[in-house]
């Protein structure tokens, strides 16, 4: 069984579980795009009725809400593995598929890069939504978009991986996963360059902030590709989610063998 064959089983059961609920498919797109205008206007209420003479303000609102927009992506990305374990330990089926002929971690992949497919054009409504009801002004290169939206979520897709392999061996991980969310919204709303400069290191490596940096450049400030690709920027962040992803695949299998061992692969 191909890859491709596995991704299009993955990607055919998320459209049937997408449109067979379609009460969750509105839920969804009305929380997306509630929450990001409930903290866009929130911050814009703090500046009032004048602040575009605040310095940057306007510019860091539109950041804001670009990085609100695109954390539901980033945290389904960090959540999905382990969410998907979880409920294949509780439903009794993780046994299954880890005797399935496809390896575990690959089957894992494939259903979350489905996912993926789905949330990318539930994204594009919602962005477009946001669009016309904030009135914002985005430069929106869509190629540049999709590529950079796609190297974040793999690159957080690692850290995912990672917490799926606490997932397999000491399934109660809600807490850690919690911290992850927290995290990555907080990183979305604070502006970067007013953190202290010991938590530098970390925000600029970490797969979600410096995948928004870029997406900031491309679409608020209108940096075209070419410029970020001489910059190195594009680079640095392909290099980040390979490492990124390469990390939560080796953690992966490494936990998944030592469930094995302990014979708790299937326990809740």
């Amino acid at each position: 069984m191909n890859l491709l064959t596995i991704f299009w089983a993955e990607l055919k059961r998320e459209i049937i579980l997408t449109f067979r609920y379609p009460f969750e498919l509105m839920g969804r797109l009305v929380w997306n795009l509630g929450f990001a205008l409930m903290i866009f206007y929130g911050f814009g209420a703090v500046g009032g009725a004048n602040s575009s003479a605040i310095p940057g303000f306007e510019s860091g609102q539109t950041g804001r809400l670009v990085g609100l927009l695109i954390t539901y992506i980033a945290i389904n990305a960090i959540n999905n593995a382990s969410e998907m374990l979880l409920e294949e330990t509780q439903t009794g089926t993780l046994e299954q598929a880890a005797l399935s002929p496809p390896p575990l971690v690959l089957i894992l992949l494939m259903r979350d890069m489905a996912s993926y497919i789905e949330m990318l054009i539930r994204f594009a409504l919602v962005l477009g939504v946001a669009v016309l009801i904030t009135g914002v002004k985005l430069y929106l290169d869509i190629p540049t978009l999709c590529l950079l939206l796609t190297l974040m979520y793999l690159g957080l897709e690692g850290v995912g991986m990672m917490l799926g392999a606490a997932a397999l061996l000491y399934k109660r991980i809600a807490t850690l996963a919690q911290f992850a969310v927290m995290l990555v919204f907080g990183l979305a709303i604070i502006p970067l360059e007013t953190l202290p400069k010991w938590m530098g290191v970390f925000t600029e490596n970490f797969p979600f902030t410096k995948a928004l940096i870029i997406i900031r450049q491309s679409i608020v400030e209108g940096v075209p590709f070419s410029d970020l690709f001489a910059n190195g920027s594009l680079i640095s962040l392909v290099v980040n989610t390979v490492i990124f992803l390469t990390l939560g695949i080796l953690a992966f299998f490494a936990a998944e063998r030592k469930a094995r061992q302990w014979g708790t692969l299937n326990q809740y």
